[in-house]
């Protein structure tokens, strides 16, 4: 006890704790909002909203081409400014191909979403607003100003969350949480811009040389992390996708439920802890040539948080679920029930994912999150073949991503313990 206290008093423990705290209090508000939610919007409108903002979720992780998490490894400082530069311009340009890709696949060719194809717009802004927060936030992160990266991160979900709630009242539908979604990520942007703020000319001077140069340089981004990171969303996502096409948008609306409460405050919490875990294990690793001394800290952090909260989902969630959402809505508790022990397991991995990147293993990570999507395909095929009801299915899903984060984790474990070669 004495170790994990003196684990937790260090800078590494106060800047977890700090970006925990503010994971706990924006998504405290998410769950107390959801029931409001459950009770003014139909399984079927949450349905269509998560269908839209899978495309977020998909491409939202590289929209900068991953050259964001450059910002945080690079040891050079003047070699930031052009990184930033061209991180700017690849999130334009692929926020453009993306939302038109994406919306006319399922906004224009489908006809049952025709009436939506506003979405296109939405997804195409979301997007860019993506790609500028996450270049904002690794540059926060370099710096470790996790107090301003936590307070940001409360305001958005705060104004995205009551927002939804009043425009659903007024009966603005999918198009008020979409509005109330995008507005919401406008906010915090003065704050979280305050350090960067004094070298944007020096960001908007970077040369083209100068950002062909960052560009081969962390080529391995592009080529490898990118790459692996979309696998990784894209595993995710095609359970909506999957589960849309299976089981129709009623199911798909109490899923998004169970993935709100569940996934999507773990994957925050574990993206959180592992922005100061990449730091942490950067600078381990440039001085040391390992980094076991932050993967050990970090996965004691973790294990302690995630062994409770799987028992107690895993308990508790279809009863907790009835009482709180409403009558019916346990299906989505069952659901949560069957997914807790593999997004307990998917916390601890995907935060330390990062000591891949740390060690210039993209490669690998590449070709360990490629799993993952032959997993999702192959439950959706043998589900599509076996005619399985949805539990059947997600309990496949949890069965083979679990045993794929296990073999993850023991790699990661593996170059931990290493040497620089």
């Amino acid at each position: 006890m004495n170790r994990l206290k003196g684990r937790l008093n260090d800078g590494f423990g106060k800047a977890i704790i700090t970006l925990i705290s503010g994971s706990l209090v924006a998504q405290a508000i998410t769950i107390l909002v959801s029931p409001i939610l459950t009770r003014i919007f139909t399984p079927t409108e949450l349905g269509v909203y998560a269908l839209i903002l899978t495309a977020e979720s998909l491409f939202g992780s590289i929209i900068c081409g991953r050259y964001d998490a450059s910002i945080v490894s690079e040891p050079n400082k003047k070699n930031i400014y052009p990184i930033i530069k061209l991180s700017v311009l690849i999130t334009l340009i692929f926020s453009i191909i993306a939302s038109l890709g994406y919306g006319f696949f399922y906004f224009v060719m489908e006809e049952e979403y025709r009436s939506y194809s506003y979405a296109i717009i939405f997804i195409f802004v979301m997007l860019v607003l993506n790609g500028l927060i996450r270049i904002l936030e690794a540059y926060n992160n370099r710096y470790k100003e996790y107090k301003v990266m936590t307070s940001v991160y409360v305001l958005r979900t705060s104004v995205q969350n009551f927002g939804t709630v009043i425009l659903g009242f007024l009966k603005f539908s999918v198009f008020g949480m979409l509005i109330s979604h995008t507005a919401g990520m406008f906010f915090g942007f003065k704050k979280q811009s305050t350090t960067i703020k004094p070298h944007l000319n020096e960001i908007w001077a970077s040369s083209k040389s100068e950002m062909v140069a960052v560009m081969k340089s962390h080529y391995r981004q592009p080529l490898y992390s990118a790459p692996a990171m979309f696998a990784n969303r894209f595993s995710y996502a095609s359970i909506m996708l999957f589960v849309e096409s299976l089981f129709g948008l009623t199911a798909l609306g109490f899923y998004s439920i169970s993935y709100k409460v569940l996934g999507l405050p773990l994957t925050v919490m574990s993206n959180n802890i592992a922005k100061v875990f990449f730091q942490e294990a950067s600078r381990e690793y440039d001085e040391t040539g390992k980094f076991i001394n932050s993967f050990k800290k970090t996965s004691i952090i973790l294990f302690l948080i995630a062994i409770p909260m799987v028992l107690s989902l895993y308990f508790l969630a279809p009863f907790a679920f009835e009482i709180v959402f409403g009558s019916g809505w346990n299906q989505a508790g069952v659901y949560v029930q069957i997914l807790a022990p593999m997004f307990g397991i998917r916390l601890i991995v995907n935060t330390v994912a990062f000591g891949l990147q740390v060690v210039k293993k993209q490669h690998l990570e590449l070709g360990l999150q490629l799993l993952f999507i032959i997993a999702s395909i192959s439950c959706f095929i043998i589900a599509k073949l076996m005619a399985l009801n949805i539990n059947q299915y997600l309990m496949s899903i949890t069965v083979l991503f679990s045993l794929i984060y296990i073999i993850y984790y023991l790699f990661v474990m593996k170059y931990a313990f290493g040497e620089r070669k």
